[in-house]
């Protein structure tokens, strides 16, 4: 991804000026990763996480085991990016880094796991849906392997996993009570919001917007653009 390579110079010079303090830039993508894991939490309770508890009084089916294993994988990834944000944060980078190997392997396991879902859901679901999802997942993958790139570019890999994690929270925002009947601007509202929360940020810290934000945006625009004529 050259396209990132010219803002080097531009972000030494940007680095030699006075910044907001580390921590202040630094905990930021903190709770970002904090609320993308109350997003799952709160998407996949009852289907998922609270689905024997909630529907003690009638029991259910037993979920299928790809389900299950798609479950964990998934709620791996968001506690472990999690995880990664507060080790960042707290300049523990040697950790940050080796760590930095589960999530390759989360993401390797993540994407056929998600993949073998959408194919099994083709009978229940929208054309909007499935077609939405697997255009989500190989953005997914891009995104990651961007960020595994510029793992020596603290400022676009960061920015890469951000992108790349919001993504794929877009199944548990669907599963909001209400959003299923308003979509898809019940999950591209929120994804939008998130990604406007990172462009001001970007203004506040660096006084102009990151590239790699530029280009996660876009990305994102370009799969909506897929997505819909092709659902359609």
């Amino acid at each position: 991804m050259p396209y990132f390579e010219a803002d080097q110079a531009q972000a030494e010079v940007t680095e030699a000026k006075p910044q907001a303090p580390r921590d202040t830039r630094s905990w930021f993508f903190v709770c970002m990763a904090s609320l993308l894991l109350l997003f799952v939490a709160v998407g996949f309770a009852k289907s998922f996480y609270l689905r024997n508890i909630i529907h003690r009084s009638h029991p259910v089916s037993t979920l299928p085991g790809y389900i299950v294993l798609h479950g964990i994988v998934l709620t791996s990834w968001f506690l472990l990016f999690l995880g990664q944000t507060l080790l960042a944060a707290s300049d523990r980078i040697r950790l940050h880094r080796s760590l930095g190997f589960a999530g390759a392997a989360l993401a390797a396991v993540l994407c056929p796991l998600s993949l073998l879902v959408v194919a099994r859901s083709v009978v229940r679901e929208t054309s909007l849906v499935v077609i939405g999802d697997i255009v989500i997942i190989f953005l997914f993958a891009f995104l990651v392997s961007g960020a595994i790139w510029f793992r020596q570019r603290p400022d676009v890999h960061k920015r890469l996993m951000l992108f790349a994690s919001i993504l794929i929270v877009g199944p548990a925002i669907a599963r909001w009570p209400g959003a299923q009947s308003m979509l898809p601007f019940s999950v591209v509202v929120p994804e939008l919001l998130l990604y406007a929360a990172l462009i001001l940020y970007d203004v506040l810290t660096r006084r102009r917007v990151h590239p790699a934000t530029v280009f996660g945006v876009v990305m994102y625009v370009v799969a909506l653009g897929v997505t819909l004529p092709l659902a359609s």
